[in-house]
Order: C-alpha cells, then structure tokens, then sequence
C-alpha cells in the first residue's frame, strides 16, 4: 500500500506544478508575444537499485517547454511596435545579464537612449551589443530590423540614418530551445566531455522577417487554460481520495493480522 500512497504522491506533485503552470500562462494572457507553457508533456521514470532504491516506476514532467503558435497580431501603427512574421525571436538581454529570445515586440527608448522591450529588458543588436539611439524627429523599422531614424539636426528631406539592426534569430533543427527558470527563452543546456552542462551562446542569424506598426498577443487560450485548471482539481481530488482508501485499506490489513485478544 505504501507504493500506491508513493504513485499518488507523485503524480499530486506534477498536478501541482501544471496547476502553477497554468496560472501562470493566464497571468501572462495579455502580455504581448508571450509563449505559452506545455504542461501536458509526462515521462516515466524507473529508479533502480543503483543507488539503493527499490525498483519502481513513477512519473516525471519535462519542464521548459512552450507552444510556438504564433498570437494573434495586432494593429497599433506605432512605429516602436514590432512582431515577427512566422517563426523566429528578436534578442534581448534581461536583467541578470545572461542574453535570451523573445517574441515581445513593444518597445520603448528610455532616457539614455537605451532600446528597451516593455519588461525593461535590454534589446540587442546583430553585433549582441545594446542598441542606443540618439535623438530624432522620426523613426522607422524595416522589415529586416533597420532602424531608420530622421535626426534633430538633419535638414528637412534628408535621407533617414541606419543606426543600427535589431538582432534576430530563426531556429532550425538543430537548435533546441526551452524557458529558463527566469522565465526566457534559451537553448537548451548541453553536456560537455566531463558531464558538465553548458550553455550555448546565442548567435542571430538575422532571419526573422519583422513587422512594424503591429503587436503579437499573447498565445494563450484562455477557455482551454480554464479547462485545464477544473481538470487538475478533479485529479488532485481523486488523488486525495485513492490515499484516503489506501490508509484504510492498510487499517484494515493491520487489524486482520493482530493476534487475538491483543
């Protein structure tokens, strides 16, 4: 009876952390570009006596993964709004420092000049360095990432200035991407000669083909994270049940076996 308490245990564990999942992914329902968590994907485990463990099988949720449906896009003619058409991310880089993907596409120029995504973080050029962008009357961004600005100073009908290329990556087949634990998107970590993980440094190959003026949503659906959270109730509740009977199956098992008169 205790491996059965043990399974249920397990699996109320998983539950637990879709339903965090799931919260979570509707948090994040409006929040431009964000990627939904695939909180559906489970694998076995089998523990051998290796390491001292009875042998048993158990149940294990692969974490970091994410939908790459593309959201809904949205028409703000803001010339600081971008989104990229069909697969791909810009490049940023948050707050810890460590350079991540992103599909959050609604920028902002703060007082240094620094580019900024509407989270803070810091957008990348081709080179991986910050974009700073001097004053200007207007600005454009093409569809490979130019930004095309008329400076103050420029003389009325002067051609507009590069000042720098937003930083984008397509994945192809080789590349495995999950969330870190902060929440953005990297590559997967990989295990070197000495069985050490190592992360692999992003390289854009600027393949992303970007729209201006627009804005991805979020691509979340919220009836079916709704669903989802009812479902996971029901199971932790049937879960909480199946322990409750094997406590008193194992009542009833020990009151067989006493002795009599004892």
């Amino acid at each position: 009876m205790d491996r059965m308490a043990q399974t249920a245990l397990n699996s109320m564990k998983n539950l637990m952390e879709n339903q965090m999942a799931t919260a979570h992914n509707l948090s994040n329902l409006v929040t431009p570009g964000y990627r939904q968590d695939v909180i559906t994907d489970f694998s076995a485990l089998y523990l051998n006596r290796n390491k001292g463990l009875e042998p048993r099988i158990v149940a294990g949720r692969e974490v970091g993964k994410f939908s790459i449906e593309q959201g809904t896009m949205e028409n703000t003619n803001n010339p600081t709004d971008i989104a990229i058409d069909g697969n791909g991310y810009f490049v940023i880089q948050p707050q810890n420092g460590i350079p991540a993907f992103s599909r959050r596409g609604d920028l902002n120029i703060n007082e240094n000049g620094e580019l900024l995504d509407g989270a803070g973080n810091l957008v990348l050029d081709a080179g991986m360095q910050p974009i700073v962008i001097p004053a200007f009357r207007e600005i454009n961004i093409s569809s490979q990432g130019e930004i095309l600005i008329q400076p103050i100073a420029a003389e009325p009908g002067a051609l507009p200035v590069n000042v720098a290329n937003i930083a984008t990556f397509v994945p192809n087949g080789d590349n495995t991407l999950k969330k870190s634990l902060d929440g953005h998107i990297r590559f997967a970590e990989v295990v070197n000669a000495n069985g050490e993980a190592e992360n692999i440094p992003i390289e854009p190959n600027q393949q992303g083909k970007i729209i201006s003026g627009f804005l991805e949503k979020s691509n979340v659906n919220a009836i079916e994270e709704m669903v989802n959270t009812i479902d996971q109730m029901r199971k932790f509740e049937m879960h909480v049940k199946l322990i409750q009977m094997t406590e008193e199956l194992d009542t009833a098992g020990t009151s067989l076996m006493r002795l009599p008169g004892m």
